[in-house]
């Protein structure tokens, strides 16, 4: 599948970006998630409030923050594997501690599920029509992309936008459109770890990446390169699910893909992609995910994994989160050791504007040409996201920003 993506800068410039006014959202819930049984921390669970359309997800941590506009009775969590939890929102701004319990399937359970792979995706890919919106949709989202040099963040560049999706009756993500309305970027002063390369990245991957609406891989063209084999069901909160494995048979001029495809098993709505690229010919790989680096520098991928999540309401399947992480290794030619980094960049939908709702005009949209660095603001301020719903920053992370501010001042 060939992706169509912006780039993601490591080498970058700052300018200040244009802000608008945010909704106030005076009432917020933080806390963390964690597994009843081990007291593992659960990441990226979706974190929603019932009759709203607020919603985050947890970070590696477990932890979260949800903020809305009116006080709502409770917070709901969903993670696939476990049962939704349901959680008092404290009025008092006290912090929250969800246990979450895993959902195990029963043995009638797991016979239901069994069928023929080709034609439960056959069949999904019908109903795309009747599960996806008829209508444009305006959501608010907020995106974060870091790089690490081995295990220390070297670059942090965060932003708050809107996303405008077609029907999905157009079978075509021609009109969808993403602009930014205020970002930041956190960037290492060491000139040791500038490194003037570009790949794949980007605010637009909620768009370019929707696998359900791009029909990239759900053709029937496309999935003749996999073997489709029946996966281990799983539950999203009480729903069954279908787990479907695509295994790459044959080799194509572009990477495919290896992994997971979830379907609901009484919609046949997808709901969930967990997949990498095939890895056994890094050429390939880097033909698509390199865009530049200098002559000299030796670029080898190791991983490039993407998951897409969607979520139902009313009956309606919408996208809810987007991660992709790239692994890659740099080295030059007359050295001996090469250098592990990573890149990885995730997007969350906080809120769904209701009703009619207009494209974003072409010119305010975000384009494919644009890095989100050369647009952002440099900015430390704790209060900077302060009316906006966010994907919490890890305890890393804080540390990371933290150590970045420091070693900015003493330049």
């Amino acid at each position: 599948m060939r992706l169509k993506v912006l780039l993601l800068s490591l080498l970058v410039s700052f300018s200040a970006i244009a802000q608008t006014e945010p909704q106030m959202l005076p009432f917020s819930a933080s806390g963390t998630v964690v597994d009843s049984e081990d007291g593992r921390a659960l990441q990226y669970v979706n974190v929603t409030v019932p009759g709203q359309q607020y919603a985050t997800v947890t970070n590696s941590d477990g932890g979260f923050t949800i903020k809305t506009s009116e006080e709502p009775e409770w917070i709901d969590f969903n993670l696939l594997g476990y049962k939704t939890a349901r959680a008092v929102f404290p009025k008092d701004g006290s912090p929250v501690k969800v246990r979450m319990e895993k959902n195990r399937l029963t043995l009638n359970e797991a016979i239901v599920v069994s069928g023929d792979p080709y034609k439960i995706m056959d069949e999904a890919i019908r109903k795309i029509k009747n599960n996806y919106p008829s209508t444009p949709d305006l959501f608010e989202c907020f995106y974060r992309e870091t790089i690490q040099k081995r295990h220390r963040y070297i670059f942090i560049s965060e932003a708050v936008g809107r996303m405008f999706k077609t029907s999905y009756s157009r079978e075509s993500i021609f009109g969808d459109r993403i602009t930014i309305d205020k970002s930041r970027v956190l960037v290492s002063p060491d000139k040791k770890d500038t490194l003037s390369v570009k790949v794949a990245g980007g605010p637009t991957q909620a768009v370019d990446l929707d696998i359900v609406k791009n029909n990239e891989l759900l053709t029937v063209k496309e999935l003749s390169n996999y073997t489709l084999e029946m996966e281990t069901p799983a539950m999203i909160g009480d729903r069954l699910q279908f787990a479907i494995r695509l295994i790459p048979t044959i080799m194509q001029p572009y990477p495919l893909y290896e992994g997971v495809v979830y379907i609901d098993r009484e919609t046949l709505a997808f709901t969930r992609f967990d997949l990498k690229f095939d890895m056994r010919d890094k050429d390939k790989v880097t033909r698509l995910i390199l865009v530049s680096k200098p002559a000299g520098l030796r670029f080898t991928p190791t991983e490039v994994s993407l998951r897409y999540d969607y979520s139902t309401s009313e009956g309606v399947t919408r996208v809810s989160y987007v991660r992709t992480s790239m692994r890659f290794k740099c080295d030059w030619k007359k050295k001996l050791l090469r250098t592990d980094f990573t890149a990885i960049s995730e997007l969350v939908t906080t809120d769904r504007k209701p009703g009619d709702v207009d494209m974003i005009p072409r010119k305010e949209s975000f384009s494919n040409r644009d890095a989100l660095s050369d647009k952002a603001a440099i900015d430390f301020d704790p209060e900077f996201w302060k009316d906006y719903n966010i994907i919490e920053p890890t305890e890393s992370l804080d540390r990371a920003i933290g150590r970045i501010k420091r070693q900015t001042d003493r330049k």
